[in-house]
């Protein structure tokens, strides 16, 4: 009995994990260039591998962790000259007190000094450091060269990695690498759009249908938990009362 109720209290711990996932997703589904999570569970019978530890691990679950899905979001037409969107893979690269970072989120704006940044105030990296134009508006072409009145003002410099996999969140719509000795490698051929944004990838619908679900299984989880006490209860209470 006591492995039961371990086994239905070892299913809620994956559902409360899932539901942060998905509340922190629909909490940034407006937010540009949002990459959505995903959560990996392995449940690991352990009576089957003839496990005969603590009831305690009877069929913990093992955690995977959590997943980024860095798949393209909707492009929306703003028609601001400095959101820029990339189409396909890469990243714009990022300068930030805490080193380099990249970014999907091309939502930038000129400094007081002119220098393009992020929402943030962190500057946007050209192949030539940072990039300063004049107040007027710039054109940037496809490939990331960037002009002022026909005149060659500098090139975003764009980043890729062969497995986007190895990237961290790094807060503010930023990622860093969080594999030692990986780095990423500039883009040649990159597909800058300008006026656009890139949207989140998070679906809401399908975010909300599985947070109902989530909740479901955690419901369950926690009634079958209560059935399993309240019959422990009964047993010490009632089959273990000495006779009269």
């Amino acid at each position: 009995m006591l492995k039961g109720i371990a086994a239905a209290a070892s299913g809620m711990l994956p559902q409360m994990k899932r539901q942060e996932v998905i509340t922190n997703n629909l909490a940034n589904a407006g937010t540009s260039g949002f990459k959505r999570d995903r959560l990996f569970v392995q449940q690991l019978d352990r009576a089957r591998a003839g496990d005969t530890q603590s009831v305690a691990d009877w069929q913990t679950p093992n955690l995977l962790g959590v997943q980024i899905d860095f798949s393209a979001g909707p492009m929306d037409r703003t028609g601001n000259p400095y959101d820029l969107a990339l189409a396909g893979d890469g990243f714009f690269v990022v300068s930030t007190p805490d080193g380099e970072r990249y970014t999907r989120n091309g939502h930038f704006s000129l400094s007081d000094q002119g220098i393009l940044t992020t929402a943030d105030g962190n500057p946007v990296m050209g192949e030539g450091g940072e990039i300063q134009l004049p107040a007027d508006d710039a054109t940037v072409s496809s490939d990331g060269s960037i002009s002022v009145d026909g005149r060659p003002v500098g090139k975003l410099r764009i980043a890729r990695f062969a497995d986007p996999n190895v990237l961290v969140r790094a807060g503010s719509s930023l990622f860093a690498v969080g594999t030692a000795g990986v780095g990423p490698e500039d883009m040649e051929n990159p597909a800058v759009q300008q006026g656009v944004l890139e949207s989140s990838n998070v679906n809401t619908i399908e975010e909300m249908v599985s947070m109902i679900t989530t909740f479901r299984f955690y419901e369950a989880d926690q009634k079958a938990v209560q059935m399993q006490d309240s019959a422990q209860g009964r047993v010490v209470n009632e089959l273990g009362r000495v006779p009269m």
